[in-house]
């Protein structure tokens, strides 16, 4: 069973508004660095925990002895919420696959995560005497002072000649959002997904919730995607098909393989222009520190967020922040605000993957080209 929570490896700067899971994450890593040195082995009262045979058996190959890590990362310090932990290991993530309950029903599942709980928490001990007492708050001073160290890391990887992070390349988002940005069980022909949505779920004014589910309910014709209109944004970032970024120092561009689709995100301090629609919007970025800020404007009001109905209307304004997590990571935030349908701001993130194949470029896929195709075809042809 290898639990991957939504996290990234390498050294990191953390952007300045990055969410209280990750940050949670890397104090928890940090803390168990130090742990270590005291704790090496789980007790013997954790060993006859009536979920320790089920992690021996399902999950120890991929994450160590006592849940301390292998091919697949540590589970201890262990902080997810058992029902969590439950549909992770029924829709699979990342690389793992989904368990069934033939393998592992749910209560041993639930009781593999109470395990979890008990290596996580420390033994009773005595109250140590004075001396020991201060060799305790040195180590806490000790973790305390690698949290400081992970959080104040730099970004490490490739710079342009202006100093900013190089984000050229061709990058990848692997997930389900596409399909539906939030939580999903899987369909004939929709790959499950935990949702990108931050707390999971998007705020609608009543009317537009009721517009939402009308959409969805006609979504195989009604989605504008379906009839090749361009995606917008942030959609198409998160779309199963790779894009490029091209850097300089006054614009960044990004070429998508779905439907040739270009944008120019000008950086040189320009403003948006007068009030306009547009299907991809008006893009205009800076930098903030590392992290490249993309603030989008005048859209026409007719893309979705999803193949599910998500929706917005002209009113859309989007920012996103592009932040390298490593040479192959970026962080990806997108805040949208929607006056006339949402009744809040709300957020989606996800990593983004740079694609390391040999030889890899885009490619086409011209969805007006497949329709003229099915139109030709005597028999009519299916999309």
């Amino acid at each position: 069973m290898a639990i991957r929570a939504p996290s990234f490896r390498g050294r990191v700067r953390e952007p300045a508004r990055y969410n209280t899971a990750m940050a949670s994450q890397r104090v928890l890593g940090a803390a168990l660095a130090v742990a270590l040195v005291t704790a090496a082995s789980p007790s013997a009262g954790a060993q006859d925990h009536p979920g320790a045979q089920s992690y021996r058996q399902v999950c120890e190959l991929c994450h160590g002895a006592a849940g301390r890590g292998d091919i697949a990362p540590a589970l201890v310090p262990f902080g997810f919420d058992a029902e969590y932990v439950l549909a992770v290991v029924r829709e699979g993530y990342g690389q793992m696959p989904p368990i069934s309950r033939r393998e592992l029903d749910d209560d041993a599942v639930r009781q593999v995560a109470a395990y979890l709980e008990v290596l996580t928490s420390p033994p009773a001990e005595p109250a140590a005497p004075a001396r020991e007492a201060g060799a305790g708050a040195e180590e806490r001073e000790a973790a305390a002072a690698a949290v400081q160290a992970v959080e104040t890391e730099a970004y490490d990887g490739p710079r342009t000649p202006e100093g900013q992070p190089d984000l050229n390349g061709i990058w990848q988002a692997l997930n389900a959002a596409s399909w539906d940005v939030r939580a999903h069980n899987a369909q004939d022909g929709v790959p499950a997904g935990l949702g990108v949505v931050e707390g999971g779920e998007i705020p609608y004014q009543p009317w537009a919730a009721a517009q939402q589910r009308e959409n969805y309910a006609n979504r195989l014709t009604a989605d504008p995607l379906r009839q090749c209109f361009l995606p917008g944004v942030p959609r198409v970032t998160y779309l199963p098909f790779p894009f490029r970024i091209l850097q300089t120092p006054d614009h960044v561009v990004i070429t998508y393989e779905f439907a040739h689709v270009v944008r120019i995100i000008y950086t040189d301090g320009s403003p948006h222009p007068l009030p306009n629609d547009f299907w991809m919007g008006d893009s205009r970025g800076h930098w903030d520190g590392d992290t490249l800020v993309v603030d989008t404007t005048h859209f026409n009001g007719r893309t979705w967020f999803d193949a599910a109905g998500n929706f917005h209307s002209d009113q859309l304004h989007v920012v996103e922040r592009y932040t390298p997590i490593t040479p192959y990571h970026l962080d990806y935030e997108v805040t949208i605000e929607d006056p006339e349908v949402f009744t809040r701001p709300w957020t989606m993130r996800m990593p983004l993957y740079r694609r390391m194949d040999d030889g890899l470029q885009l490619l086409d896929y011209d969805c007006v080209d497949f329709i003229l195709q099915a139109l030709e075809t005597p028999e009519g042809g299916v999309r």
